[in-house]
């Protein structure tokens, strides 16, 4: 509503009814649950995910609750209506073609496969409408707390029982994530020893559904056993 002067917006009356009609049209614009996961199971990024034999299907709520304590937004209905789609990826898999999208990753921050029983995890992901900083973009504490979860998820598959907690979190934001679309998250681990109680490190990026890279994060992770 840039449009308008501020001496406009300054008036109660007229502000009181912009706000209402921005909550009615984004009741109306508001996909529910069920549309999503209709939605979601059409999507070409889901069907390549499952039919892939590198990689498999998961409960992410199953694995976390395995963690003995492990931050995460998954399963919070206030902020994610749905829990993602998750895929779990074979250390033996050639994690070039997954992430073919991104340009210029380092070789030593590729998923270590020789290290982890399941270096990466792919989640296909319904950003809500609701988690706008800008009018249909979503805020950046919200992409951080989204690459937060999604690399905590990875490390609790890897020492189920423990205690994860990230330590650090570097986010670089390339592009603005809209609300109310489909995103799709690789998240891995790339170096550190998950069973001698001490940090791991793991990336993240995360795509919109044409490969676009939004934006990427890594993280020091500790596993407290």
């Amino acid at each position: 509503m840039s449009f308008l002067p501020p001496s406009v917006l300054r008036n109660p009356a007229v502000l009181s009814t912009l706000v209402l009609t921005r909550r009615l049209f984004a009741d109306l614009y508001t996909r529910s649950a069920a549309d999503i996961i209709r939605d979601r199971s059409a999507l070409s990024a889901v069907k390549a995910l499952e039919a892939s034999h590198s990689c498999t299907a998961f409960d992410p709520i199953g694995a976390l609750s395995g963690a003995r304590s492990c931050n995460s937004h998954f399963g919070y209905p206030a902020v994610s209506k749905v829990h993602p789609l998750a895929f779990a990826w074979s250390p033996s898999a050639d994690f070039s073609e997954p992430l073919k999208a991104s340009k210029n990753i380092p070789a030593e921050r590729m998923p270590n496969g020789r290290l982890f029983a399941t270096p990466m995890l792919t989640l296909v992901d319904y950003v809500d409408e609701n988690l706008c900083g800008h009018p249909g973009v979503v805020h950046g504490g919200m992409s951080s707390t989204i690459a937060h979860s999604s690399m905590s998820l990875v490390a609790a598959l890897n020492a189920p029982g423990a205690g994860i907690t990230p330590v650090s979190l570097n986010v670089d934001f390339r592009r603005p994530v809209r609300a109310g679309t489909f995103v799709k998250v690789h998240a891995w681990l790339y170096a550190g020893d998950q069973t001698r109680g001490c940090s791991v490190k793991a990336a993240v990026h995360l795509y919109s559904l044409n490969d676009k890279l939004l934006f990427e994060a890594i993280s020091d992770i500790a596993i407290n056993k």
